[in-house]
């Protein structure tokens, strides 16, 4: 059985945890706080001495992007068509890129320049604005709705619905959930994904953060 191991917030093993639900093959799910992280660390249980990894019948994976990719291949949600799969890579690639703007606010100690450091990329035209707006237009020119082209689901799905909309969580100050009302054709991009039946059952929850992928999450924004 493959096991995910990190802390309790979506994070980045979301996308992994999501790819093997989505596979339809058991999976266990291991929460750990900073003191198991810390006896995991000890223990050379981390190959590079942080969470998330991700354990299998064959050794452990870590580094997020790997896991992600290797339960999306478990899933189906790769392609075998060498163009396609390397459009939905490029897609990964630029959400992590405009996603990375959003990084260094972490690191800004003041809550209130913290707040507005965030709030600016969101400004037209500002970081993420542009990152958010890209991720419309592949949604408004996609021929089947799933932002690669693809004929169903694929990673590139995955990786847009669980890290755009962890935004609006509430987990990160100065961003409130409100602010995606800016974006409309993301909230139809929000109810295919999520209404998407292994989705919509996996999300169905009560959790402070994952209500964001609820079908019903932003309809009384």
């Amino acid at each position: 059985m493959h096991e995910v191991i990190y802390f309790e917030a979506p994070g980045y093993a979301e996308p992994t945890r999501l790819c093997l639900e989505l596979s339809g093959k058991p999976w266990k799910n291991t929460i750990v706080d900073w003191d198991g992280y810390q006896e995991l660390k000890e223990a050379g249980e981390l190959p590079w001495g942080f969470l998330p990894v991700l354990k299998t019948s064959q050794g452990t994976i870590a580094e997020s992007g790997a896991m992600m990719r290797y339960a999306a291949s478990l899933a189906g949600l790769d392609s075998d068509d060498l163009y396609t799969q390397g459009k939905i890579n490029e897609i990964i690639d630029v959400i992590d890129g405009w996603r990375a703007h959003f990084t260094p606010t972490f690191y800004i100690d003041d809550l209130e320049e913290r707040c507005a450091a965030r709030k600016a990329l969101f400004e037209p035209g500002a970081k993420m604005d542009a990152g958010l707006k890209d991720l419309e237009t592949l949604f408004e020119n996609s021929s089947t709705g799933w932002i690669a082209g693809t004929e169903g689901m694929s990673l590139a799905d995955v990786k847009a619905f669980l890290n755009t909309f962890m935004m609006f969580s509430g987990q990160f100050d100065g961003i409130d959930e409100g602010m995606i009302q800016a974006y409309p054709l993301l909230l139809e991009y929000h109810k295919k994904v999520s209404n998407h039946p292994s989705v919509k059952s996996y999300y169905d929850i009560e959790d402070k953060w994952r209500w964001v992928f609820k079908p019903d999450a932003f309809s009384n924004q």
